[in-house]
Formats: C-alpha cells, sequence, structure tokens
C-alpha cells in the first residue's frame, strides 16, 4: 500500500486478478505478392458431331465415322406408332386387315446406316 492507503497500480505486465486481457495480434502479413507465376492450362478443343438430319427415304450424307459421302442404307424397325396402328384396326372390327400396318414402311421407324463402314447415322421416327 502506498501511503494514502491505495493499492499501488499494476504496471507489470500481469494483470490484476479477474481481468481477461486480449491476446497480442498476429504479425502483419507482407503487402507486397509474391511473384507467382501460373502454369498454363492446356487447350482444350471438343469436336461437336452432330448426327445429320435424315427422313423416310434414303439421304445422301457425309457419313461421320469414315468420312465418305454415301447413300443411307436403311433398315425399318416397328415401332409404338405400328402396334397402335394394329390395335386399332382390330378394335374396329377390321381385325382381318392388322397385319397391314407391319409390312407398311410408313408405319416403322427408318434406321439410317453407312453402306461402306455399316455405321449408325440416325432414326427417322414415323
Amino acid at each position: 500500500m502506498d501511503p494514502k492507503g491505495h493499492q499501488p497500480v499494476n504496471q507489470g505486465h500481469n494483470p490484476p486478478p479477474g481481468f481477461y486481457v486480449p491476446p497480442q495480434p498476429p504479425p502483419a502479413y507482407e503487402t507486397s505478392q509474391p511473384n507467382y507465376q501460373y502454369p498454363q492450362q492446356p487447350h482444350l478443343v471438343q469436336h461437336v458431331i452432330t448426327t445429320p438430319n435424315v427422313g423416310p427415304n434414303p439421304s445422301s450424307i457425309l457419313c461421320p465415322s469414315c468420312r465418305q459421302h454415301v447413300v443411307t442404307r436403311m433398315d425399318y424397325e416397328t415401332s409404338t406408332k405400328t402396334h397402335l396402328m394394329a390395335g386399332l384396326l382390330c378394335a374396329f372390327v377390321c381385325w382381318p386387315c392388322a397385319w397391314i400396318p407391319y409390312v407398311m414402311d410408313s408405319c416403322k421407324n427408318a434406321n439410317h446406316y453407312c453402306p461402306n463402314c455399316g455405321c449408325f447415322i440416325g432414326t427417322y421416327k414415323s
């Protein structure tokens, strides 16, 4: 105690008991950025191959596989439309004619193929 009866003021580094002293802030960061060379990204080249528009008849196209100019070879396959047409014929008492949609190419999907390499070109859905 001092001569006037007061507690001495703590001038040291230790705080008085019961007081919180926040920690020291971290050191300042460098203001200059390091000279960093970013690696060059490889160039990405994308080739987009679109299927040519095909119709109900053989089409003259450039084959995307063999790069030859060809007239497509066609194969027909039955579709939902084929079965619906046959079902409608059966439903309307024309059951003897129900086989007709199965022999008509206009009631089937037309698949186009390259005659040179056999590559599938596309489908025409009737």
